[in-house]
């Protein structure tokens, strides 16, 4: 058996849905804003000419179509973009007042266009090119009133409007930017606890090398053993206390004090299972005698895979009857740990939900000794969550 990377996994139904459905919202609103310009270029009153025979209505089309392509396009990172259509808008409407058209000029779409990028900037607030640029796309949202409203008794009425349309995007905008930051907070909080845990342990492990090396230190005093092979035994030895001692303190960095488990390896994933199906599953274990030598770490780190799987296994498959914990040999010099169910996922399940946080602790402790983690649903149903691992851990640059 050999693991995959976790980004190799197929998306579920679930994600398949949400992003159709995202994708068919957008079609939807920027259909609904072309529209909405084709019409305001086509519509006059009586005696008066459509805005088309204008050229500062088709300047105003132009400065329209940028901010809804500005929306089509945009993305993290792209916070510039809103910057130029808020500032075409902002020049744009100044050329309305200056020409006098006396006329409805054309800014409907371009004004609800510029509502959702407000929404975006709001979101990523302090992303560059800075603040501003909420503030810039706030005023050319208020100002294109002057294009819009020019009959007598709107200006102030359709200002109202106007303000306390954009006073709720931008309270929902804040909403996002908050959701967004708690979950990045979480989620940083769960890998510092994640490493510190780590870290912790590789201290017991650091002593079981200094241990070893006192032992081969004391029988090379008393037994008649080649100094040199002695000397190389005590060198391996302190190479690997060395190379743990250097993983504990790039993980210790930024450690917070926070508490850590109970060390666990592979003798004891056979007793974590037991446990498991004394509570009402049916569980089984199999650990394959191919393993050989695995490290300690790595050993600590397939228990903590099979521990925290158990534990979503009884938190979020409903209806799990079956449950098949497998450690075997995957390559030459890997090891592959897999927990399977046949349960049907609850709802808010882990992939769905996005709220899987031990995943994510769990994702940064396998990465941190060189595996790779994959968690899915299987095809024939229920879940599982599998991990490949190497059998020594690898050693950091000094």
């Amino acid at each position: 058996m050999t693991a995959t990377p976790a980004a190799s996994a197929k998306p579920t139904w679930s994600k398949r849905f949400n992003r159709l459905s995202m994708r068919l919202l957008r079609i939807g609103i920027v259909s609904t804003l072309l529209l909405i310009l084709t019409a305001e270029m086509a519509s006059h009153g009586l005696d008066e000419k459509p805005p088309a025979y204008s050229w500062v209505s088709w300047v105003q089309f132009a400065t329209s179509l940028l901010a809804i392509g500005v929306y089509v396009w945009y993305r993290p990172g792209r916070k510039r973009w809103i910057a130029a259509a808020a500032i075409a808008s902002l020049a744009v409407t100044g050329l309305d007042v200056v020409v006098d058209q006396a006329q409805r000029g054309v800014g409907t779409a371009e004004l609800l266009a510029l509502g959702l990028l407000m929404l975006f900037a709001v979101r990523h607030w302090d992303a560059a090119p800075g603040r501003w640029v909420a503030f810039a796309t706030g005023a050319a949202i208020l100002v294109i009133g002057a294009r819009l409203f020019v009959l007598d008794g709107t200006r102030v009425g359709g200002t109202m409007m106007v303000v306390m349309a954009m006073t709720t995007v931008i309270g929902f905008g804040a909403y996002l930017r908050s959701m967004d930051r708690l979950r990045r907070e979480t989620q940083e909080e769960v890998r510092r606890a994640e490493r510190l845990e780590l870290a912790r342990e590789m201290h017991d492990f650091v002593a079981h090398h200094v241990t070893g090396m006192v032992v081969l230190a004391q029988a090379a005093q008393v037994t008649d053993t080649d100094p040199r092979k002695a000397f190389a035994d005590i060198e391996e030895a302190g190479l690997s206390a060395l190379a743990s001692m250097r993983r504990m303190v790039g993980m210790l960095r930024g450690a917070d004090g926070a508490g850590v488990n109970p060390l666990g390896d592979l003798s004891q994933v056979e007793d974590l299972v037991d446990r498991f199906s004394r509570e009402g599953s049916d569980a089984t274990c199999f650990i394959s005698p191919e393993l050989g030598d695995v490290a300690p770490e790595i050993a600590a780190t397939a228990h903590r895979v099979v521990r925290e799987a158990l534990t979503n296994v009884r938190k979020h498959a409903r209806g799990a009857t079956r449950v098949r914990v497998v450690v075997a040999a995957a390559g030459g010099q890997g090891l592959e740990v897999s927990v399977r169910d046949d349960g049907r996922p609850a709802k808010g399940r882990l992939s769905d939900s996005g709220a899987g946080l031990g995943l994510v602790g769990l994702t940064e402790r396998v990465e941190a000794v060189g595996g790779r983690l994959r968690a899915q649903r299987r095809p024939e149903g229920g879940w599982e969550t599998t991990a490949w691992l190497p059998r020594t851990a690898p050693t950091p640059a000094v």
